[in-house]
């Protein structure tokens, strides 16, 4: 089994959908994936994020659909824990799938990952 490392910068669909549908993706195959949402990919993951942009993006993937599907397969969806402090945010603000950790934490997680993406 190999391993897949993405990290996600920005909330917007831009950033999410590209790492999501990799993310599902490369699960799919039997890969580990770990997704890392950086400060600024933090808001992504606060409840109700996923539905809204799934609700404004047409001809689009079901996005819910999709985190289902990483749920399902055991992906780590890890957020930056910079994120609270930055936004005024709490950890129950965020998915319950969400894992709050430091950077050290994702780096660790991801040793040895032979594809290494960012979005």
């Amino acid at each position: 089994m190999s391993k897949t490392a993405i990290t996600i910068n920005g909330a917007d669909a831009k950033s999410v959908y590209p790492a999501i549908i990799i993310a599902v993706s490369s699960a799919a195959t039997g890969d580990e994936v770990v997704l890392f949402f950086s400060p600024f990919g933090a808001p992504a993951m606060l409840k109700g994020a996923i539905e809204k942009m799934n609700e404004e993006t047409e001809h689009m993937p079901d996005l819910i659909e999709m985190m289902d599907g990483l749920k399902m397969l055991g992906a780590k969806i890890f957020v930056c824990e910079l994120a609270l402090e930055y936004h005024g945010l709490k950890e129950e603000d965020f998915i319950e799938e969400a894992e709050i950790v430091g950077a050290t934490t994702f780096v660790g997680a991801v040793q040895g990952a032979e594809l290494t993406l960012s979005f």
